[in-house]
């Protein structure tokens, strides 16, 4: 399983044809395509009307959700701490980097930089 950050879920919402060969290429190899809830929030706030929303609720179920446990949470908090301030770590960034971690699986993400600062991350840009 891959965690794919909302970059990637962006491209694809858009139809990017990069976007779209590499997720069809992980699951044609038995990858399943994991996302954090945060991602999630991420699409839904920038859905302007209930029509994009029901649009971005049904692209989101095709995806598997990882929810924020205690133990992600509190990760994200360590992480926030060692990087907001030297490398402007956000908070959705922070929580999906977690959720990587915590769950040990390879990021796959078209902004390697917003990742790369932490230690021990397998970060991948897929196109």
């Amino acid at each position: 399983m891959i965690l794919a950050d909302s970059t990637i879920l962006i491209d694809l919402s858009r139809g990017n044809e990069e976007a779209i060969l590499f997720c069809d290429d992980a699951r044609k190899k038995g990858q399943n395509i994991a996302i954090s809830v945060m991602s999630s929030l991420e699409l839904v706030i920038g859905c302007r009307n209930k029509r994009e929303l029901n649009k971005t609720s049904k692209f989101l179920a095709d995806f598997i959700v990882i929810d924020i446990s205690i133990p992600i949470s509190k990760r994200a908090y360590q992480l926030m701490l060692q990087f907001n301030m030297s490398h402007g770590l956000i908070i959705p960034d922070a929580f999906i980097a977690a959720t990587a971690l915590e769950e040990n699986l390879e990021l796959v993400t078209s902004n390697v930089r917003h990742f790369e600062m932490i230690p021990g991350i397998a970060l991948k840009k897929p196109y």
